[in-house]
C-alpha cells in the first residue's frame, strides 16, 4: 500500500506552487532522535510548485537555528480543511473524516546572514500581504524601506536568515475522491454552508475534483 493514496495525491504542479504562496505560514522540522525543532515560521517561495528554493528566517535564540546550516528539514504547509459528518451523505455506514490540503516539501537549509538577503525576504514576505489587505488600512502598503534603519540595525543581529534547496514536494488533496459522485456533492451541499471560511474553500475543491473525475471516467 502507497501513501498517500493515488486518488489524494496532488500532481498539478501549478496548483502546487499557489498552494505554497496562499498558505505561507507552515511548520519546519528539523533535527534528530531527542533533539527535534519545530517552528511555525512563513516562507517566500522561489519555485514552479516541482523544485526551487525556499526563504525564510527565525529567532537567532531559538535552538532550531542551530541546526539549519547544513541540515536537512520537513517544511508542512496546511492548506483549507474541514471535518464532514456521515450524516451528508446518502451511505452514512462509512464513518466521519476530515477533508483537507496540504503540501510538504523537504530540502537542505544553509544560513544566509547577507542584510540583502534580508532586505528581500521581508519585502518579498510581505508584499503580497499588504496588496491583500490594503483596504483594511488608510496608509500605503509597507516596505521594509519604511522600517528605521536604527530598528534594523537592532533587530538583524538577533535574526538568522536561511533558504532552503528544495529535494522533494510530496502535495496532498484530500476531498471525498474516493465517494460516490452523488456523496462527495452531498458534502459538498453542505460545506458550502458552513460558517467557517475553509469549509466552504473546501466544498469548492470536492465540486472541481469530483467534476473532473465524473469528466474523465
Amino acid at each position: 500500500m502507497t501513501y498517500p493514496p493515488k486518488p489524494h495525491r496532488e500532481l498539478d504542479a501549478a496548483r502546487i506552487s499557489a498552494h505554497i504562496r496562499a498558505y505561507p505560514f507552515a511548520h519546519i522540522f528539523s533535527g534528530t532522535g531527542t533533539d527535534q525543532r519545530v517552528t511555525r515560521l512563513p516562507f517566500a517561495y522561489d519555485g514552479d510548485g516541482e523544485g526551487g528554493l525556499l526563504r525564510g528566517h527565525m529567532d537567532a535564540n531559538n535552538p532550531q537555528a542551530n541546526h539549519l546550516d547544513g541540515g536537512e528539514v520537513l517544511i508542512a504547509f496546511s492548506g483549507p480543511n474541514a471535518y464532514v459528518s456521515p450524516n451528508w451523505r446518502s451511505d452514512r455506514t462509512r464513518g466521519a473524516t476530515w477533508d483537507y490540503t496540504a503540501v510538504h516539501v523537504w530540502g537542505r537549509a544553509r544560513l544566509r546572514q547577507e542584510r540583502a538577503f534580508f532586505a528581500q525576504l521581508i519585502n518579498d514576505l510581505s508584499a503580497p500581504l499588504e496588496e491583500r489587505f490594503e483596504a483594511l488600512s488608510p496608509h500605503p502598503r509597507w516596505s521594509f524601506a519604511d522600517a528605521p534603519e536604527a530598528y534594523v540595525d537592532r533587530l538583524f543581529p538577533h535574526l538568522r536568515g536561511f533558504e532552503v534547496e528544495i529535494t522533494r514536494i510530496e502535495a496532498i488533496t484530500k476531498v471525498h475522491q474516493d465517494f460516490a459522485p452523488k456523496d462527495a456533492y452531498l458534502v459538498a451541499d453542505h460545506l458550502a454552508e458552513s460558517p467557517e471560511e475553509g469549509g466552504r474553500q473546501i466544498a469548492a475543491l470536492i465540486r472541481e475534483k469530483t467534476a473532473a473525475r465524473h469528466n474523465k471516467a
